[in-house]
């Protein structure tokens, strides 16, 4: 006998939120090493290999493509399964950034440059990428419309937070460029580190507009902040 749909849908949200799961824990992991100031233990992080984690994805993928064969899915099912499909995309974005940030912000940071003020912009943008991971993951098992709502109204403002901070990362480390010159490189370095962190953020907003869809409806490329 055939697992019902609804059986596989409940899989698929499990091992969705399991894998949403290891992008929230690595950006905690990220934001404690940040405020602790130990940069070089960012190096010890051991994000899920680039294999483990595109096999997990393709697994998800394909119990998708089994209930589109297998059963015929309406309205708000169909809905999530386009979203899950999107949605493994958006988390492997965000773990690429993740190690792009591990792998360059330790160099970084080695450099004869001012460390404390980089450290000062990037702790409150990994706060606000975390929040909004935290949020986004959150609306996978989340089924009461208010609940929805309140979940994807902090996603959003996480992002907003997030794209004043990099603002403001920018404005400061161009200012440091043309005062020290001779240090143009480090400091562009820094700014495209800090990008990584802030792209994080854009990912969160993604998962948040797909699920916001899953579960409520609306145009799958244009989600209304709820009022």
């Amino acid at each position: 006998m055939l697992p019902t749909l609804e059986e596989k849908l409940l899989n698929i949200q499990k091992d969705m939120t399991h894998l949403g799961s290891k992008a929230l824990e690595l950006n905690q992991q990220m934001l404690e090493i940040l405020e602790q100031g130990a940069i070089a233990d960012l190096k010890k992080l051991k994000p899920s290999s680039k294999r483990e984690w595109l096999a997990q994805m393709a697994a998800i993928d394909t119990q998708v493509i089994h209930i589109f064969a297998l059963y015929t899915p309406e309205a708000r099912d169909l809905r999530q399964l386009i979203a899950f499909l999107k949605i493994t995309n958006e988390l492997d974005r965000i773990i690429n950034s993740c190690r792009s940030f591990i792998r360059d912000f330790p160099y970084v940071l080695s450099k004869d440059i001012d460390k404390d003020s980089i450290l000062e912009y990037a702790i409150p943008l990994q706060k606000s990428s975390l929040n909004a991971v935290k949020n986004a993951i959150a609306l996978f098992e989340t089924e009461d419309k208010e609940a929805v709502d309140v979940f994807y109204k902090a996603v959003v403002i996480e992002e907003g937070k997030s794209d004043e901070f990099y603002k403001i990362v920018e404005k400061s480390l161009f200012k440091k460029i043309n005062k020290d010159i001779q240090f143009s490189n480090e400091y562009q370095g820094a700014m495209f580190a800090l990008r990584r962190l802030e792209k994080i953020a854009d990912r969160a907003l993604s998962i948040a507009n797909l699920m916001y869809y899953a579960k409520v409806g609306g145009e799958i490329n244009q989600v209304n902040l709820p009022k």
